[in-house]
């Protein structure tokens, strides 16, 4: 007997409503706002497109599209989700930190700053096995309890970017994200790569500019302070990944 096929032309889909999705926290001990927790990146994350109200200029509203990160990290002890979603299609490096993507301030709050100016390589900074620390925004949901309408907590959490910071030395127990087990394949291309001479210099400028720095989110800072050049930037940025500068500079 062969199975029955039949067109998908006119077929009528479900499409599930928000909250039918499993919670992958249900069960889980739950975790507070006011307590900090270590949390790891679980898988490398994937980017969607949404769509979000745009006041215009001229005071009226239009729909535009953004397309962010979706990211998933876990906590070290319950083994809870929690989530991210960081705006990575356009970024911006304010001085004011109010107007500075959040996946910016993200990065510089752990150590890890992006460098201004330069298309970051995602693949050198999501490390899968990353970890800081951080506390976390709980997720809600309005109930009405006796005619009341009150939120609940719904076992979802979110990362809550302003607390976020390197992790302490007793937490570095041999996994730290800033040494991942294989390092990054992707290196700039030798056509476009300095000749020896030329990247010793452009290193012994970035490390000179950055004296005194005791890791690499001060050496960096002190570059953007400087207004150190792209190419003396890459040059520190190079030797950090290598792991061939030492701090304190």
């Amino acid at each position: 007997m062969s199975d029955q096929q039949r067109s998908l032309s006119g077929y009528k889909s479900k499409v599930a409503e928000p909250g039918e999705f499993e919670n992958p926290n249900e069960g889980k001990p739950p975790l507070t706002e006011f307590d900090e927790y270590i949390l790891k990146l679980n898988v490398f994350p994937h980017v969607k497109t949404f769509k979000q109200a745009k006041t215009n200029k001229d005071g009226t509203t239009s729909i535009e599209e953004i397309e962010k990160a979706i990211v998933e990290f876990s906590e070290k002890n319950t083994g809870n989700i929690v989530m991210s979603f960081l705006r990575v299609d356009k970024l911006n490096f304010s001085d004011d930190e109010s107007y500075r993507s959040a996946v910016i301030r993200f990065f510089h709050k752990i150590g890890h700053p992006l460098i201004e100016g330069v298309e970051p390589d995602w693949d050198k900074y999501f490390i899968v096995g990353m970890r800081f620390r951080a506390r976390v925004v709980v997720g809600t949901d309005v109930k009405d309890v006796g005619g009341r309408k009150v939120k609940t907590p719904n076992g979802k959490y979110y990362v809550d970017i302003p607390t976020c910071r390197p992790l302490l030395p007793s937490d570095k127990e041999g996994e730290d994200f800033e040494k991942p087990a294989t390092q990054p394949a992707a290196e700039t291309p030798a056509a476009s790569r300095p000749a020896p001479d030329e990247a010793a210099a452009l290193l012994a400028n970035a490390l000179l500019i950055a004296k005194g720095a005791k890791n690499r989110g001060e050496a960096f800072q002190k570059l953007a302070d400087a207004k150190a050049s792209k190419e003396v930037t890459m040059a520190l940025f190079d030797a950090d990944l290598t792991e061939k500068v030492k701090y304190p500079i």
